[in-house]
């Protein structure tokens, strides 16, 4: 969960820009939630969590109602491709430097490792397929980005992998630290990490905050093996579109439901930059190499143990048992929405071509290969067989 704590930045008063799509590169969007839409959610969610919180705990309720993305603006759609996204917002600038400035209360980082170890305890065996499949060495290496408290971190190291992670937030890696984890302070491209060294890059709860996710696309490419595999794991923008049509068809007095099932699962506001579904998040990875192997829609992690009242635990437990059950009853489209899946866990291989074969055996050492297609203004210009950033060939 990316929760707002104290002393970070605000972004409400940074300047806003407009901004396109991601993935395809379109300007051309419609709206789909005003910013007075998105404070009417705010409000409610303040409420919900003020009834809902422990009395005990109450102070520590902020960081469930108050989030990095927390200013008011317009959600809206890309007519091209269906990207859900804010607009507009503060420069990428400024939604990094909110991230770094972070502070977390020693207690509440505590609270949130033993909720994160619980729910990376079921993440596990997803990668662990996997790795049984197609990772050679007995120790898979493992990238973390956005690692924060560490929790799945420490269960893959019970599972005898090689864990590693980055973080730019200076409390959470001093946290993880502590605990003896290996976490780089700072961003994926201030680590320099050795080309082709992970088996996996794995991005839990972070990928959808980013401005310019390509950034991070080039650099896992280059840092897994043939074969490597990159998890994402998003918030699924086609849910919260589905939520706010059936919120519209439905009577005032009836939206309460709808209201609740969005905030126990993190989708009231949507205090996220993109809302990616699955078939974007295929458009937008192939580019660099990457192959969408199996997508498992999931939801949010739940709130640490004993900070909800005992009826706070129930309508949460009864909203993600109604949520299962509609995925049961209404399965994908051949769109890959998902649209009854909050979240989506998303594994993709980095295909290895024959181009990339050959340079091997040439000993020319692991060399990205990209897709012939661009999307949007990725930078990238053919260039005979191969593509490179300044039109060159390589």
């Amino acid at each position: 969960m990316e929760s707002l704590a104290r002393g970070a930045l605000d972004l409400e008063r940074q300047p806003r820009e407009l901004v396109g799509c991601r993935v395809c590169g379109s300007a051309r969007s419609h709206l789909i939630c005003s910013a007075q839409d998105i404070e009417a959610q705010h409000r409610f969610l303040e409420s919900f969590y003020r009834s809902h919180w422990s009395k005990q705990d109450s102070t520590t309720a902020t960081d469930r109602v108050h989030f990095t993305q927390d200013y008011a603006t317009a959600i809206v759609v890309c007519t091209d491709c269906g990207l859900l996204y804010r607009n507009p917002r503060p420069p990428a600038q400024a939604v990094t430097k909110a991230y770094t400035a972070e502070h977390y209360d020693e207690r509440y980082l505590r609270a949130e490792l033993e909720a994160q170890q619980r729910w990376a305890r079921a993440k596990i065996p997803f990668l662990a397929r996997s790795f049984a499949k197609s990772v050679k060495r007995s120790r898979p290496r493992v990238l973390e980005i956005g690692s924060f408290v560490g929790g799945f971190l420490l269960e893959g190291q019970k599972q005898g992998w090689d864990m590693v992670g980055v973080d730019p937030g200076q409390d959470v890696t001093a946290f993880c630290r502590k605990r003896g984890l290996p976490v780089f302070e700072g961003t994926l491209e201030e680590a320099h990490f050795t080309p082709g060294s992970f088996d996996a890059v794995v991005v839990w709860n972070t990928f959808d905050q980013l401005p310019d996710p390509r950034i991070l696309l080039e650099q896992a490419v280059l840092l897994l093996r043939n074969g490597g595999f990159l998890v994402l794991r998003v918030p699924n923008g086609a849910c919260f579109a589905w939520m706010l049509w059936l919120r519209a068809l439905t009577p005032s007095r009836f939206r309460r439901p709808l209201d609740v099932a969005m905030a126990c699962n993190n989708l009231l506001t949507f205090p996220y930059l993109y809302g990616y579904s699955a078939r974007q998040l295929e458009l937008l990875t192939e580019p660099f190499g990457f192959r969408l192997a199996a997508c498992v829609p999931d939801q949010v992690v739940s709130a640490p143990a004993g900070h909800l009242t005992w009826w706070g635990v129930a309508e949460e437990r009864t909203v993600k048992a109604l949520f299962r059950l509609i995925a049961t009853l209404w399965p994908d489209d051949r769109f890959l929405r998902y649209r009854s899946a909050p979240w989506l866990d998303c594994l993709f291989e980095r295909a290895c071509t024959d181009i990339e074969r050959e340079e091997s055996k040439l000993g020319l050492g692991v060399v990205p290969v990209y897709s012939p297609l661009v999307f949007g203004d990725t930078g990238l210009k053919p260039t005979g067989n191969r593509w490179d950033r300044e039109g060159g060939f390589s």
